[in-house]
């Protein structure tokens, strides 16, 4: 699993509040027939193999406690991710995602939206990867001067025109916690 990234904070001095990062992501492959590794980093689940890819994003700094941010990625299959997905995706797993942040005044507020393609494994049940997936997330916190955090998130993803089966949610839920900083160095997470 070879990784090659460059960061790049206002971007290049010109722009304040503008940072870019490109990263490349070698292949982590599968097995042969006989069973033996393609690669040292071979992967036996086509769930966690891809081939060769990159990936981009930039996040802008409005000011106000506002960001946006935004990334692509993309990567080729492996082989046993193509000869063995039973829904005949493509040759490359795709990402494009946007999102929001505000946060200021003891408030966070985050959203983010991704649409994938061939990219999202559906589960050893399904034996695949959904053509094409819509990813919702989004979370609220606020920072309590005594230290403790309330949070409230929402997380959607599914899947569509998957071939026999339609659209359906993979994941749904809604997540309640909470965090309490005890100080600047130690956190509890509930």
């Amino acid at each position: 699993m070879a990784f090659l990234t460059y960061r790049n904070n206002d971007f290049f001095g010109l722009v304040d509040g503008l940072n870019i990062a490109l990263q490349y992501q070698g292949k982590n492959d599968g097995l042969s027939k006989e069973g033996d590794p393609l690669s040292n980093n071979a992967r036996k689940s086509i769930a966690y193999q891809n081939g060769d890819g990159f990936g981009a994003s930039a996040t802008y700094d409005l000011g106000m406690g506002v960001s946006l941010g935004a990334a692509y990625t993309s990567s080729k299959r492996t082989l046993d991710q193509m000869t063995q997905d039973k829904y005949d995706n493509g040759d490359r797993a795709e990402a494009w995602t946007g999102g929001v942040k505000y946060d200021a005044n003891n408030i966070y507020l985050a959203a983010n939206y991704t649409r994938t393609y061939d990219m999202t494994y559906m589960g050893d049940t399904l034996g695949g990867f959904a053509h094409k997936t819509d990813n919702w997330e989004m979370v609220g916190q606020y920072q309590f001067d005594n230290g403790l955090r309330p949070s409230l998130a929402f997380l959607q993803s599914r899947a569509n025109d998957v071939d026999g089966l339609g659209s359906f949610d993979l994941v749904k839920y809604i997540d309640v916690g909470s965090y309490y900083y005890f100080n600047k160095k130690y956190v509890r997470v509930c």
